[in-house]
């Protein structure tokens, strides 16, 4: 008796867009893309694996139908009963009809009865197919699960990078006695009316990070300082010898008393550290 064998079609029944089991899942809370991928490729290598299980179960028994095959062929060839045979075709309204060939009945009954294949190899390439697809679904997944994630970590960073602003913002407007409403551009032209230095190195790195429209900055920064000592004349002699036709901003960094060196110097350093604080959080100059 022909053993009854388990067809291998489990790997058959996968979706074949891993997005489809996006419905599986649950409900109440958005799915990311990635988990979509892990749980669809879950779902194909556990109908790959009944799949394997169940050939492995057939293979006895599709050894002993084989086995029964060759036998009942054996019989019939030795019996002289053929393969094949032909008959008129009956459907045809030729004058004469061309003959059908077919498979002897004894080959139909062994195919329905005797199986020798669970449609492993088909199921194979189907599980090879789908893995491929759903291999790429998950590795564009890990991407736009990277990307979502890199996006997240550069927002929380700006966001405590603001909070630390704020607080920064929040011991200046205390450490001067500012008023609370003040934001950095209102912070920085207070505190460069502290210092007339510090308000000169302000008009020179502003100039050598936008010199579009000359030195203005710089001569009007100039026209507020007031020369006490003696190197507050080296200092005005110093840059009023940068001003040219060939307006370049960059001189006001290379010259000898630049702004960082002005900056540096600086008698009050908290005042000098406050102040580029401020220029640094300001939008444009």
């Amino acid at each position: 008796m022909a053993d009854e064998i388990e067809i291998c079609g489990h790997v058959g029944k996968c979706m074949s867009n891993p997005q489809s089991y996006s419905g599986s899942l649950s409900s109440w809370q958005k799915q990311t893309t990635k988990q979509i991928a892990a749980y669809a490729l879950s779902q194909l290598e556990a109908a790959r694996k009944k799949d394997v299980e169940a050939h492995e179960r057939n293979l006895p028994k599709l050894e002993a139908n084989k086995a029964i095959r060759e036998r009942v062929v054996a019989v019939m060839k030795e019996a002289g009963i053929p393969d094949t045979y032909s008959e008129p075709d009956l459907k045809s309204r030729s004058r004469f009809p061309k003959s059908i060939r077919k498979d002897a009945g004894y080959l139909g009954d062994l195919q329905r009865n005797v199986r020798t294949s669970d449609s492993f190899e088909h199921a194979t390439q189907t599980y090879d197919r789908l893995k491929a697809v759903y291999d790429k679904y998950a590795e564009e997944a890990e991407q736009e699960d990277a990307k979502r994630k890199a996006e997240q970590d550069r927002e929380a960073a700006a966001a405590l990078e603001r909070r630390r602003n704020d607080l920064k913002l929040a011991e200046i407007i205390l450490r001067y006695g500012l008023a609370e409403t003040v934001e950095w551009d209102d912070v920085l032209d207070a505190l460069r009316q502290k210092d007339q230095r510090l308000d000169l190195a302000v008009a020179m790195s502003q100039t050598r990070g936008d010199w579009s429209e000359g030195y203005y900055r710089v001569s009007d920064a100039l026209g507020r300082f007031t020369v006490t000592t003696p190197e507050d004349a080296a200092i005005q002699t110093d840059i009023l010898s940068c001003f040219n036709d060939d307006i370049d901003g960059r001189i006001f960094r290379d010259t000898t008393w630049n702004y960082s060196r002005l900056f540096a110097e600086a008698a009050d350093q908290q005042l000098a550290a406050d102040i580029q604080l401020a220029m640094s959080n300001m939008r444009d100059y």
